[in-house]
This record gives structure tokens, C-alpha cells and sequence, in this order.
């Protein structure tokens, strides 16, 4: 639980600096960039370096592909149809991606014992991570009102240049490459210290984002989002297992439960950096965490009926 507890503190510091004017209006950009790049290419090596591929959990994590991929697919259609790209950027980014790190792991832990931590971890790094870097980061750049934060103009083919010589994509690139060698000792502590400090400053920088008056403007934006994160992409991912498995093994119920998580926190800040309704990415955020701390346990009771 240190991890949750942790999670809202850092939340609430980011509200807390906003609202006293502690820090620079602009202070948040700066965290974000750090973020971006240095924070998640250290996250992105250290889950794809070494991981283990199975073929069964490889199928069962890319269900969570799916989760991303029906409202980025329905924000797509809408936008040709004179919606608001940043409303609905927001709103597939956050509630397409689920936190099945900060968030889950704990949380799985928590209501299903240590022995779920090894799925659910490969869940979150071949479904939800991949899911974000392959997937997402190329939407959002796509949706982008403008460029991000030092970014170019957006030119034909310029968002996925961007995407090539970024800092995350260079990062997986050499996990892959890298897969059989082993670190350093030193390297990979320095590694693993960048990309812990993802989740707390990312929780700072979405609180400092944070405007109340999102909560009330975009009241059935929120509720649609949410409903869709934390009701009906579970019960889809639910649905897609017992169709082709014919019943829920442990490991199943792992993945129903990560697909049922709030928002992605770094979700929140892409589309953040993408200029893409930050106000309502933090209020999904926001609101999306403490829910799924009463849905997700009711989503494992619920899986032991079946």
C-alpha cells in the first residue's frame, strides 16, 4: 500500500504547489520534459530488456491492445466528424491506458497475494507499456493541435520522425538488442532509479495541472471515460478470455483485473505534451484512481463466481 499512498501524496503536492503559486506557472513543463525523456526510457529499457516472452501471456496481455484501441478507433471517427480533437485525444489516451503499474501492481498484490505480482507485471509490460509507446505516443502526435514542447512543425511524416529519434524509442531499441546481456550492477541500480521516479513526478506534474473547473465542465466526458476504463474494458477483456479459453485460469483473472485499472498516469502526461485537454487528462486521472480502488476488488470477487 506504500506505493497508493505515495501515489495521492504526490498528486496532492502538485495541487498544493498550484494552488499556493509555490513554484513558476510553467513549473509542470519542466517535469513533464524530464519525464519524457530521461524518466520513461529508463522505464521502457528496464521492462523490455530481459523480459520473457510467453507465447499464452503475450496473447492474453495484447487484450489490453484492445482496450486502447476501441476508443483511440472511435475518437478517430469522431474527429473526422468535427469533434474536438483535444477532448477526445484526452479522453482515449487516459481511459484507453490503464495504470497497471503504480496502481496495479500494488493493488493486484493486495487482493490476489505476491504469486500475482509475475503475470501481472508481464501483463503490464507487454500490454499496457506497449500498448503506450507503440500505439498511444503516435495518436496523440496524430491528434496534436501543435507540436510538442521544442518540437517541430507538423509537417507530412513528421510526427512519426519524432517518434524515431526519440529518446523512448531509442531506449527500446537497445533493450531489445541488449536482451542478452547483462547489465552492470551499477548501470542497471542508476536505471532503475530514473525509472522509479516516473510515476511520483508524473503524479506531481498531473496535479499541478489540475483545474477544478474541469471537474465541472466535463462532467459526462469524465463519466463516459470512466465507464468505459473501469466498467465495460474489463467486461470486454472478461468476455474475449472465456470465448477462447472456456474458463479463467489465475493468470486470466490477473489480466481482467489490470485491464479494469484507472487511467495511466504517463498517459496523462502525454497528452499533457501534446496539448491535448491537459485539464481533462487530470481530472480522469484524478478521479479514475480512488474509484478503481473500490471496482477492481469488486472485479476479483465478482471473477470468483465464474
Amino acid at each position: 500500500m506504500a506505493n497508493l499512498v505515495l501515489l495521492l501524496v504526490c498528486f496532492f503536492v502538485g495541487v498544493f504547489a498550484r494552488r499556493t503559486k509555490a513554484l513558476p506557472e510553467e513549473s509542470h513543463r519542466a517535469v513533464n520534459a524530464w519525464v519524457m525523456f530521461v524518466s520513461l526510457p529508463a522505464l521502457v529499457f528496464r521492462s523490455i530488456h530481459g523480459v520473457k516472452l510467453d507465447v499464452a501471456m503475450l496473447w492474453s496481455s495484447a487484450s489490453l491492445w484492445l482496450v486502447f484501441f476501441v476508443p483511440a478507433g472511435v475518437a478517430l471517427l469522431l474527429v473526422r466528424r468535427g469533434g474536438s480533437r483535444e477532448h477526445l485525444g484526452a479522453l482515449a489516451l487516459c481511459c484507453g491506458l490503464g495504470n497497471t503499474a503504480f496502481v496495479g501492481l500494488p493493488l493486484i498484490e493486495a487482493i490476489a497475494g505476491k504469486e500475482a505480482l509475475g503475470p501481472a507485471a508481464v501483463v503490464d509490460q507487454l500490454g499496457s507499456f506497449l500498448a503506450l509507446f507503440l500505439f498511444a505516443i503516435p495518436f496523440a502526435a496524430h491528434l496534436s493541435p501543435s507540436p510538442p514542447e521544442g518540437g517541430e512543425g507538423r509537417g507530412e511524416g513528421r510526427p512519426l520522425f519524432r517518434l524515431l529519434k526519440s529518446p523512448a524509442m531509442i531506449a527500446l531499441v537497445l533493450a531489445v538488442a541488449l536482451r542478452e546481456v547483462a547489465m552492470p550492477q551499477p548501470l542497471s541500480e542508476v536505471i532503475n532509479r530514473l525509472a522509479d521516479m516516473l510515476s511520483p513526478l508524473a503524479l506531481a506534474a498531473i496535479g499541478w495541472q489540475l483545474d477544478l473547473s474541469s471537474l465541472s465542465g466535463n462532467g459526462k466526458r469524465i463519466a463516459t471515460g470512466l465507464t468505459w476504463k473501469l466498467l465495460l474494458a474489463p467486461a470486454m477483456v472478461l468476455g474475449l478470455l472465456l470465448l477462447f479459453r472456456g474458463q479463467l485460469g489465475f493468470a486470466d483473472k490477473v489480466v481482467v483485473a489490470q485491464a479494469a485499472m484507472a487511467p495511466m498516469v504517463t498517459a496523462g502526461v502525454v497528452a499533457a505534451d501534446h496539448r491535448l485537454a491537459p485539464g481533462l487528462a487530470s481530472a480522469l486521472i484524478a478521479v479514475g484512481v480512488p474509484l478503481s480502488l473500490v471496482t477492481v476488488p469488486l472485479w476479483w470477487q465478482a471473477m470468483s463466481y465464474l
